[in-house]
């Protein structure tokens, strides 16, 4: 399940650069440079933890599903 794509569908983000900084809190050209890879385990965690924090669980428990089933050369 590629995360990006979730958002967009469900009209969140509108580009990978809002998504890189509005949910990511990285740079605006984060997934560009991450390629195929997508983002890393640690952006991830980041996401599901402020996804819980505003109270977006079934988002938070989808990254978290995304988080725990990375490929092992996806996780850094």
């Amino acid at each position: 399940m590629d995360i990006y794509h979730l958002f967009q569908r469900r009209g969140l983000t509108t580009s990978q650069r809002h998504f890189s900084s509005a949910f990511l809190n990285k740079a605006d050209n984060y997934l560009c440079l991450r390629g195929r890879r997508g983002p890393s385990s640690d952006a991830l965690i980041e996401l599901f933890q402020t996804l819980v924090r505003e109270g977006r669980l079934m988002l938070a428990a989808r990254v978290a599903w995304a988080v725990l089933w990375l490929k092992p050369e996806v996780r850094r």
